[in-house]
């Protein structure tokens, strides 16, 4: 039994749908247990693929007869009455860390936001997930998919993904720390604020942009509210741990993906780089 004040997240030795569970974990103040399961590259008939038996034939064999729907990512403690939790599926995982640390709204109106954005920002990140995982014949078919994904994602006519979550905020200018439900920090924020961060990626990588500076880069594309949210949240004092901590360095997708699962947006090369996330690290 582990300590009431830890939670262990679990996930693939990447960011992915695992980062803003960390994210959270960090941000409350408890200690994280991350345990990080590694896709490792093996031939087979001559082509290459990626072995996840670190999750499938070890730890999962085992969490599932305590919940027989886990699955990546999942969370795990123990309340201090006693009670163990294991809790799979994201969006579960982190409506519970939400409410277990006062960030998921405080009336029946709040809370209804915080369920319509965290669901808003999943479409957000599907966008970009499905770009980044999509193996393209040439660069040129690439590219056109790049620009596809900016349209959907940029475009300023209030059809654009990130367009909505400008309006919201505009509609609430009242809100000086640029939060996005009455000026306090919710799980939304924190789903945001991640997605946001792989879009820079793909925005220098695809140049999007001009200017590669981060505080700039929405600013640039006329996102003035996303710009002042996403430069306030990156500042919060105790966003810090988890923004120093190996976890922010991770890439943003797995290896199998072709875009964001190397370095600075790059395809991961299993000939000059290693995966050599330890299994298991622990921040206090």
């Amino acid at each position: 039994m582990q300590k009431s004040n830890t939670i262990t997240v679990g996930y693939w030795s990447t960011k992915g749908l695992g980062s803003v569970c960390r994210m959270v974990v960090l941000y409350s103040g408890y200690s994280l247990k991350a345990k990080n399961y590694r896709l490792l590259p093996i031939m087979k008939d001559d082509s290459l693929t990626y072995d996840g038996s670190e999750w499938h034939e070890e730890d999962k064999i085992n969490l599932k007869k305590r919940n027989s729907l886990i699955n990546l990512p999942y969370i795990e403690l123990t309340n201090s009455d006693g009670t163990e939790l294991l809790i799979s599926q994201s969006n579960a995982c982190l409506s519970f860390l939400g409410r277990k640390f006062n960030m998921f709204g405080k009336n029946e109106v709040d809370v209804s936001q915080c369920e319509q954005l965290l669901l808003e920002t999943n479409d957000l990140r599907n966008v970009i997930t499905s770009f980044a995982y999509t193996h393209f014949k040439n660069k040129d078919l690439e590219n056109e998919a790049a620009k596809d994904v900016f349209t959907r994602a940029f475009q300023n006519n209030n059809v654009g993904k990130i367009q909505k979550f400008e309006n919201w905020m505009k509609e609430n200018q009242n809100n000086e720390n640029y939060f996005l439900i009455n000026n306090e920090i919710t799980i939304p924020d924190f789903n945001l604020f991640d997605i946001l961060d792989f879009y820079v990626e793909f925005l220098k990588y695809y140049n999007f942009v001009n200017d590669k500076n981060i505080k700039n880069i929405f600013n640039e594309l006329g996102y003035s509210n996303i710009s002042k949210f996403y430069n306030n949240f990156i500042q919060l004092p105790k966003m810090q741990k988890y923004l120093n901590s190996i976890f922010y360095k991770l890439p943003y997708t797995n290896k199998s993906a072709r875009f964001g699962s190397g370095t600075q947006g790059d395809t991961w090369d299993h000939h000059r780089q290693i995966d050599d996330t330890p299994k298991e690290i622990i921040i206090n």
